[in-house]
């Protein structure tokens, strides 16, 4: 998972890790874990409640994920 990534987007939209809880309906504690890295390899369902719950786009799971997005010009 794409940590900074992840960071960046809540920063972006001002959504603090209480907030993102709340939306996913995670614990604030197992988010705040993952969010400073001390869960490296979270569940894929919790990837996808995180992603929902930011309204991504295909593009922006795919890098939520932690693959490349390679965009051709």
């Amino acid at each position: 998972m794409n940590i900074e990534f992840l960071k960046k987007i809540m920063n972006e939209r001002n959504i603090s890790i209480y907030r993102l809880s709340k939306l996913t309906k995670l614990r604030d504690s197992g988010l705040g874990m993952i969010i400073n890295g001390k869960r490296e390899d979270p569940k894929i369902s919790t990837i996808v409640k995180i992603a929902k719950a930011l309204n991504l786009t295909n593009d922006e799971f795919i890098e939520l994920c932690g693959y490349k997005n390679h965009k051709e010009d």
